[in-house]
């Protein structure tokens, strides 16, 4: 009884002749290509060919050294506004009742200093939008500026206890950190600023009567003015 051969036999090489061929094409391709840059190709472009898909630099190119380095992003230096004057703060606060703020300068610092009781509810740390517009021109005004700038807040000697706030402590930084907050919007960078809350310390007058509370009841913002002092963001 004769065998019958199967179809299968020869087809675990059926296809090996294709990729004898396809290694071949490869082959002539490459010799072509180095004949023809052999016979047309300027003898210093070709170099400059072959370096360039080497990762070389050409013949003779001088290397600088942030070509050295890693590639970095680019750094935009922003143009900094000049310090903020006094005149300048005095304009942004124009509509505020003078009893309820109050401007003083050193050759160091442009203080602010802003009655909480005209500013915040009482108690609490919110603001009333007319009080938010107010702050937000002065944060414009601030924006844009290389000036660090502290804001703290104070409180009288009364304590206060609710679920919002435990102590003066918490009050008062909260209320620093409202001011802050505007000026970010505003497009303040943040890393020039710093809040404080010192709750009933550094007094500036007597607790005894309500209206020496409502003196110590008061958040500062102080500008400092000295170009050493400013941040680095670069």
């Amino acid at each position: 009884m004769s065998r019958r051969r199967g179809h299968d036999d020869g087809g675990a090489h059926g296809g090996s002749w294709k990729i004898a061929l396809a290694d071949l094409m490869t082959v002539l391709m490459v010799f072509f290509l180095v004949m023809w840059l052999i016979s047309v190709v300027d003898p210093a472009e070709r170099e400059a060919f072959v370096n360039s898909i080497m990762g070389e630099p050409p013949m003779g190119a001088e290397i600088q050294d942030d070509q050295l380095l890693p590639p970095q992003v680019e750094l935009i230096q922003l143009d900094m506004k000049p310090p903020a004057s006094q005149a300048e703060i005095e304009e942004a606060m124009k509509d505020i009742d003078p009893k309820d703020i109050k401007i003083e300068e050193t050759p160091e610092y442009t203080k602010i200093t802003l009655r909480s009781d005209s500013f915040f509810e009482s108690g609490r740390a919110t603001i009333s939008d007319k009080t938010r517009e107010t702050l937000e021109i002065l944060g414009e005004t601030l924006s844009g500026r290389n000036q660090p700038i502290i804001i703290t807040g104070f409180t009288d000697n009364r304590p206060i206890n609710n679920f919002q706030f435990p102590s003066n402590w918490e009050l008062s930084a909260s209320r620093a950190a409202t001011v802050a907050r505007t000026f970010i919007d505003m497009g303040m960078n943040k890393q020039l600023l710093t809040i404080e809350g010192k709750g009933d310390n550094e007094q500036v007058t007597s607790n005894a009567t309500a209206y020496g509370r409502s003196l110590n009841r008061r958040v500062t913002i102080m500008v400092d003015k000295r170009p050493e002092s400013a941040v680095d963001l670069r």
